[in-house]
C-alpha cells in the first residue's frame, strides 16, 4: 500500500512539474507575442505622427496662401477678371488624409488585444476611433469640395476658358464670360469652406499626435517591466 501510495504521489507530482512547464511555455510564447505586437505598435503610432505632421505642414502652406489672398483684398481696388486669376492661382484639391498603418485593427479583429492591460487595451480602441473620426469628417468634406469643382468647370472655369480665349464667338456661345461671377463666388465658397477644413483637421491631427504619445507611453512602460 505504501508502495502503491507513493508511485500515486510521484505520478501526480510528475503531472504538475509537466502542467507547470507546460504553462510556462505557454505564458513565455504569449508574452513575446505580446512584445512582437507592442513593437508593431510603436512603429505604427510613429508612422502616424509623421503622417500627421507631413499633412499639417501641408495644411498650413495651403491655409498661408489662402491669407496671403485673403490679404490682397486690402490693398487696393480690385476688379472681377484679377481677382479670378489671383483666386485661381489656389491650390484645388490635395486635402484627403490616408493612414496606412493597420495594427490595431488587426488586433481587434484577431481578439489579440485582448493580451494587453486593459488601459492599453482602452487607449489603443480610443485612438483609432478618434483616427477614424478625423479620416471621416476630413474626408467627406474633401469629397464634398470635388464635387464643388466639378461644378464649378462645368461652368467654365479652368481649361476651357482657356482654350476659347482665341475663340471670342465659341465663348460666347457657351457663355463663359457671362459666368465668371458665378465661377468666382463658387471658388470663393470652395476656398472658403476648404480653409475651414483645414483648420479643423489640423487641430484634430495635433490632438491625435498627443493621443499617440500617450499611447506609446503606456506601451513603453510595458516593455521596461
Amino acid at each position: 500500500m505504501k508502495y502503491a501510495f507513493g508511485e500515486i504521489v510521484l505520478v501526480v507530482i510528475g503531472i504538475l512539474i509537466a502542467l507547470s512547464i507546460n504553462n510556462w511555455n505557454e505564458n513565455r510564447k504569449t508574452e513575446e507575442k505580446r512584445k512582437i505586437h507592442y513593437r508593431q505598435l510603436l512603429v505604427d503610432l510613429k508612422t502616424d505622427k509623421d503622417y500627421c505632421k507631413n499633412r499639417i505642414g501641408n495644411f498650413e502652406a495651403i491655409l498661408k496662401k489662402y491669407a496671403d489672398y485673403e490679404n490682397e483684398f486690402q490693398k487696393g481696388a480690385l476688379n472681377l477678371e484679377t481677382s479670378l486669376e489671383k483666386i485661381s492661382e489656389l491650390q484645388i484639391g490635395g486635402i484627403h488624409l490616408f493612414f496606412k498603418t493597420n495594427t490595431i485593427k488587426t488586433l481587434i479583429s484577431t481578439g489579440d488585444i485582448s493580451l494587453f492591460p486593459q488601459n492599453i487595451n482602452n487607449s489603443l480602441t480610443t485612438y483609432l476611433d478618434f483616427r477614424n473620426e478625423l479620416i471621416s469628417a476630413n474626408n467627406t468634406n474633401a469629397n464634398t469640395m470635388v464635387d464643388m469643382i466639378g461644378q464649378i468647370t462645368l461652368l467654365g472655369y479652368s481649361y476651357v476658358r482657356k482654350r476659347t480665349e482665341s475663340q471670342p464667338e465659341l465663348s460666347e456661345e457657351l457663355n463663359i464670360r457671362a459666368n465668371i461671377p458665378k465661377i468666382f463666388l463658387q471658388l470663393e465658397a470652395y476656398h472658403s469652406w476648404k480653409a475651414t477644413t483645414l483648420k479643423t483637421s489640423i487641430k484634430n491631427m495635433n490632438d491625435l499626435i498627443i493621443n499617440a504619445d500617450s499611447t506609446i507611453t503606456l506601451i513603453n512602460n510595458e516593455l521596461k517591466k
